[in-house]
């Protein structure tokens, strides 16, 4: 149980470090809008992955059985991606309205992360392809939940310390250099978009 909880806690970490979409996303929010608004995004992904880890866990019964299913999803993932690319690399700041209720800023944010995961592909494959190794490897159904049940620990600690570290960074960035990492970040996400439709169509 032990190596469970150890290396479900390192694979969690180290995800978050695989510079994606929603790492740059993350690192984008927290600087623009505040940590906490950052933090809400990484509930967002948190919760998008304890759903995928739910169906690697107990089987893809319940997941749509659809035609094409794979391709819609592919799609849908790669438009979001470009949209938030071409508004981070052509922005200006004035021009932005953000939600300014709690309920709503809350849903904005927290959905931006849970969609960013699910309707990515390549998630998909990381968490079954990781249930599949485990069951290999012999381990339980319960030390598989408990191995993702540390994963999402360390996921939900590790970008909540990467989105509070990220704002700190604003007091000695300039105005040029966050456009900069704006850019950055929305070349991220069309890149990622044009891979996803790539791996899926070609």
């Amino acid at each position: 149980m032990f190596q469970a909880i150890f290396f479900g806690f390192l694979y969690g970490f180290i995800l978050c470090f695989t510079f994606g979409p929603v790492f740059f996303r993350l690192i984008q929010t927290s600087i623009d809008n505040g940590y906490k608004r950052g933090i809400l995004i990484a509930l967002g992904v948190t919760v998008a992955d304890a759903i995928l880890m739910f169906f690697a866990i107990f089987g893809t019964s319940y997941l749509p059985q659809l035609k094409y299913f794979d391709d819609f999803i592919s799609i849908v993932g790669a438009s979001i991606l470009f949209i938030l690319g071409f508004v981070s690399i052509f922005k200006q700041k004035t021009q932005i309205i953000y939600p300014t209720s709690k309920l709503s800023s809350f849903l904005y944010y927290f959905t931006s992360g849970v969609f960013l995961n699910l309707l990515n592909p390549s998630n998909y494959l990381a968490v079954f392809a990781t249930s599949a190794y485990l069951v290999a490897k012999g381990m339980t159904l319960n030390e598989r939940i408990v191995f993702f049940l540390f994963s999402l620990l360390a996921t939900m600690s590790a970008e909540s310390l990467i989105a509070f570290y990220a704002n700190k960074m604003k007091r000695i960035l300039t105005g040029k250099v966050l456009k900069r990492i704006n850019q950055v970040a929305g070349t991220i996400f069309i890149i990622s978009g044009l891979l996803i439709l790539y791996k899926q169509f070609f």
